[in-house]
């Protein structure tokens, strides 16, 4: 037997394991993995969106992003304790997770707005 086919067999059994486990874990992380890819994809259409748009507030796309991440993440942080303590862990390992990273980003455009950061 000589090296080449070694690696070879060992390559071919590393892709055959690999698919494997794609296979048997593809049932229960298909969701993770499409709203991944959502996210990836909104993410990369609202940063040609903001690299084309003018601000109201005459800052750059880029600070008003970090304003509105910053705050999304105190709202986001604020209901996650308040329901990590309301519900305990399983708040973590089901939909609420998401649920209250929603309601975080509406209420931090909304805070935004309201304060007059935002004009739009």
């Amino acid at each position: 037997m000589d090296i080449n086919s070694l690696l070879d067999q060992i390559i071919h059994n590393t892709i055959l394991n690999f698919w494997a486990i794609i296979k048997t874990s593809w049932s229960s992380l298909w969701p993770y993995v499409l709203g991944l890819a959502v996210l990836i994809l909104g993410g990369i259409i609202l940063q040609i969106i903001m690299l084309r748009s003018g601000s109201h507030n005459k800052l750059s796309a880029g600070f008003n992003s970090l304003v509105g991440s910053l705050f999304w993440f105190i709202f986001f942080a604020i209901l996650l304790g308040i329901a990590y303590v309301v519900f305990g862990p399983q708040v973590i390992d089901e939909i609420w997770f998401g649920l209250l990273s929603m309601i975080a980003f509406f209420l931090a455009g909304g805070f935004l707005r309201l304060i007059g950061f935002w004009y739009y």
